[in-house]
């Protein structure tokens, strides 16, 4: 869907009301200075200890080639000593500045962050206004459902090769994550620090109370898919008198259901998709809603993390960036910042749930302003690059790294404990995951159709529409008036 093309003015435009996400994530962490351009060789050879003599000398034959190979050159000057760094919250970025100061030669004050927007939807529209001002920007931060919009534009994002970089150097991420930071004509353009799976988040206390599951091994066999979630749904409002429910909101429910759809938004012909799979969501949002199987509550909303603390429901559906330092599930758990003393403090367990799923994720890309061009190069290889680097920021940050081999090697030699999950090591459970992760269906449209979609299905359990044909109805008539370069039929 790399084909598909739209206007910013027009995204600026739309009256569609949508969901807030938070597309940054909330954790994160990093570090590289000015004399670590040498240091990602130097952990390789570290790494390769473990190897046998054949692959040793194998290895040492593809790095011989590689130093030899062209380096790409830095075409920013460094007229500012200081990173600016774009995004609509600083949930990552406090954790990413932190970690990349204390790992390198790096101080705090080095790299800012620059608040743009409320929200991730509202960011994708400020930065417009924000690049067409004075204002400083090297690196800024674009979320998956909208990255298309960015990277497919050059007034708006440089090349990352422009600080130094050549294609082959972000060939040790996660497949997908390149290919979603690779524009149109096959540029490379954004780089993200983390991969996003997710899974199911629920209550300890709760789970062996109300389904007798004492182990995530055994509350895996209670949600191992949506049927038998659905049951295990039933059982726990049976138990719990309508107290609990299994799932947390519509929302969380709608991105492990969306992720798994086959079909993109929009085809090639710029027609709007709508398939069995969406009414099939309704259908279940609809149960769900009706019987009191998910709350009410509202993703994001001011009570989201209540229903985490006042038994309301079992659990929630997250991913990788909710379990970092004073992140989502710490906020769901009533924790003050630093501390571990909520109501609910390290009472969750994650296990995969009925599906595999993952939501949004965030990349670092480049703006054509930037004036700090040697920092900005360190901050996105430390982040994004070198596995040793993005390794230390894992531990640090609690955040899932865009790195194969630095996310086996933690979940091998068991180095990660998440308080806020008992101890349990989420990179564990999620390890797996991320390397079934798809988003080959990405287009440009995703963030406004997909909250469309949901809110129509948030109007249609709540009665406004009186069935699902109505609510398709009532979604396509949404998409006609507020996004006039699609075919809706």
């Amino acid at each position: 869907m790399n084909k598909l093309k739209k206007s910013l003015a027009l995204i600026a435009t739309l009256a569609i009301a949508s969901t807030a996400f938070v597309a940054c994530g909330d954790d994160s962490s990093s570090s590289s200075t000015a004399d670590n351009s040498s240091s990602t060789s130097d952990s390789s050879s570290k790494e390769d200890d473990s190897k046998d003599d054949s692959s040793k000398e194998e290895d040492s034959k593809d790095d011989s080639s590689k130093e030899d190979a062209p380096k790409a050159e830095i075409k920013y000057g460094d007229d500012d000593p200081t990173l600016s760094v774009l995004c609509w919250t600083d949930n990552d970025l406090k954790n990413m500045i932190k970690c990349f100061a204390e790992n390198t030669d790096y101080t705090e004050d080095q790299v800012k962050y620059v608040n743009v927007g409320g929200g991730g939807e509202e960011a994708r529209d400020q930065y417009i206004t924000y690049f067409e001002s004075d204002g400083d920007a090297d690196l800024f931060v674009l979320e998956a459902d909208w990255i298309l919009d960015y990277i497919n534009k050059d007034q708006y994002t440089d090349p990352l090769t422009n600080l130094g970089f050549t294609d082959s150097d972000f060939d040790g991420g996660y497949a997908y994550v390149k290919a979603v930071g690779t524009n149109e004509k096959g540029v490379i353009k954004g780089s993200s620090w983390q991969a996003t799976p997710g899974g199911y988040v629920y209550r300890t206390d709760l789970a062996e109370q109300y389904l007798g599951a004492k182990t995530p091994e055994e509350m895996q066999d209670k949600v191992k898919d949506w049927d038998t979630f659905t049951e295990s749904a039933k059982t726990v409002k049976e138990a719990s008198n309508g107290k609990t429910a299994m799932a947390d909101t519509l929302g969380g429910m709608w991105q492990v259901w969306q992720y798994n759809r086959k079909s993109a938004w929009v085809d090639s012909d710029y027609n709007l998709v709508i398939d069995d799979f969406c009414k099939d969501y309704a259908e279940l949002a609809k149960t769900y809603y009706d019987e009191g199987y998910v709350t009410k509550e509202g993703q994001w909303s001011a009570g989201w993390n209540q229903i985490m603390q006042d038994d309301s429901t079992m659990g929630a559906f997250l991913c990788t960036w909710c379990f970092g330092k004073d992140g989502t599930l710490s906020q769901m758990e009533g924790n003050s910042e630093g501390k571990l003393d909520g109501p609910t403090a390290g009472k969750f367990n994650i296990t995969a749930g009925p599906s595999g799923w993952a939501w949004g994720g965030s990349w670092l890309a480049v703006s054509p302003k930037c004036n700090s061009g040697t920092i900005a190069h360190d901050f996105v290889d430390f982040f994004t690059v070198n596995p040793d680097t993005m390794k230390t920021y894992a531990l640090f940050s609690g955040d899932f790294v865009n790195s194969p081999a630095a996310m086996k090697a933690i979940v091998d030699e068991k180095s990660n404990k998440n308080d806020y999950l008992g101890g349990q090591d989420q990179f564990s459970v999620l390890y797996e995951a991320a390397s079934t992760i798809d988003m080959s269906n990405v287009t440009a449209y995703d963030s406004v159709l997909k909250s469309a979609f949901n809110n129509a299905v948030t109007k249609y359990v709540n009665g406004d529409y009186k069935d699902v044909d109505a609510m398709i109805a009532g979604f396509k008539d949404d998409v006609k008036a507020n996004v006039g370069d699609l075919t809706v039929e």
